[in-house]
């Protein structure tokens, strides 16, 4: 018996890496945000965003990787 390797479903992959592209803004922007709070007379102002900024990327970045691989390795067309 033969044995097909499955193919990468290109639409459930190009979501993915739509998905890391969003997070690109936010690995910037949450850092910057971050710093300009440490030097800042008002750090909440900055700080508040920045860290949501960071939770943004990774959970961003966490679903984007977890997507592309679902893309890659998943079986069942249930996505």
């Amino acid at each position: 018996m033969e044995h097909q390797q499955p193919s990468t479903d290109k639409d459930v992959l190009n979501k993915g890496i739509t998905r890391l592209l969003m997070a690109l803004p936010f690995i910037f922007l949450g850092p910057s945000l971050i710093y300009m709070g440490a030097e800042s007379d008002h750090p909440i102002i900055f700080l508040m965003p920045g860290i949501l900024f960071c939770a943004l990327a990774i959970l961003f970045m966490f679903q984007g990787i977890n997507i592309i691989l679902d893309s890659m390795f998943k079986t069942d067309k249930k996505r």
